[in-house]
């Protein structure tokens, strides 16, 4: 028995079909248009946090490097300056007694964490020593200058220090407290690696104040000019600090330098990430 077909139906169905209006297509757009617009920006911070966190993993493998560096030299870190001649005063790391010294050169912390590039001056370029947050970066941290542990009567045979004296990063006191590698700006070209720059080989050598140290000095070479010894911007006003006691912190910005709190209208360093013991003594407020 055949089903009985209804008055106007001649397909069988009780509803015709019909396609959406333009209305309802209007409607589907725009929901869609607005979840992503709540979407993108939440999978863009997801993306910078996995940038920066696997910048903090750059720099614990690095910090290993420095122990082991320090395990193999009496417990002393790089001394990290150049060698006047082959009689200078902390001029060379035995047996290699290089040219310089500085930390990111084959012989030394590399030694223990090699890197995938090597610069044409045989410095670390790529691999740990990279941050993804910088993809022109071939090397982009650099050596608290004061961390390197200085004989404060031969400076005249280093880079002089500027408010604040050296010590060595594995003795001090709160080692927690101490800067021993920071994000810094790659500005230096490299004919070994077109399109790569790296870092200077020290940061904090200069600056009036501790707030002109971190934000306010002058960093210009091939690629600038930068502002200040840590580079800030790279993941939204935070940064990654190594320190003396080899733990990465992540600190934002207002939590390092702040308005001076006996003169608001200029900064200072809030002291929680230090470049040397003097800092306390050093913490001159600033003009923004």
């Amino acid at each position: 028995m055949q089903d009985e077909v209804l008055p106007g139906h001649a397909s069988g169905r009780l509803f015709p079909r019909r396609g959406f209006t333009l209305i309802e297509l209007l409607v589907v757009v725009a929901i869609i248009a607005l979840l992503i617009s709540i979407l993108l920006p939440a999978l863009g911070r997801a993306r910078d946090r996995s940038k920066m966190v696997a910048c903090a993993s750059n720099l614990k493998q690095i910090g290993l490097g420095f122990y082991y560096y320090a395990d193999d030299h009496g417990g002393r870190p790089p001394p990290n300056r150049l060698r006047v001649s082959a009689s200078a005063p902390q001029g060379g790391t035995p047996p290699e007694y290089r040219d310089s010294d500085w930390w990111y050169y084959a012989h030394m912390v590399p030694k223990y964490i090699p890197a995938n590039k090597m610069s044409q001056t045989n410095a670390a370029f790529s691999g740990v020593f990279r941050c993804p947050s910088d993809p022109a970066a071939g090397r982009a941290y650099a050596m608290n200058i004061f961390a390197s542990d200085a004989d404060p009567n031969r400076v005249s045979y280093a880079t002089p220090f500027v408010r604040g004296s050296a010590f060595n990063p594995f003795r001090v006191a709160k080692p927690d407290l101490y800067l021993l590698v920071g994000e810094a700006h790659a500005i230096f070209s490299d004919a070994l690696n077109p399109g790569l720059y790296g870092t200077r080989y020290q940061i904090g050598s200069e600056g009036s104040s501790l707030y002109i140290k971190f934000c306010k000095v002058e960093e210009n070479a091939q690629r600038g000019p930068f502002y200040g010894y840590i580079d800030f911007k790279k993941h939204r006003e935070r940064v990654n600090f190594l320190l003396a006691d080899l733990h990465v912190e992540s600190l934002y910005k207002k939590e390092v330098v702040a308005p001076d709190p006996n003169n608001p209208a200029r900064m200072s360093s809030t002291l929680k990430v230090r470049w040397s013991p003097d800092d306390p003594n050093v913490n001159i407020p600033s003009p923004p």
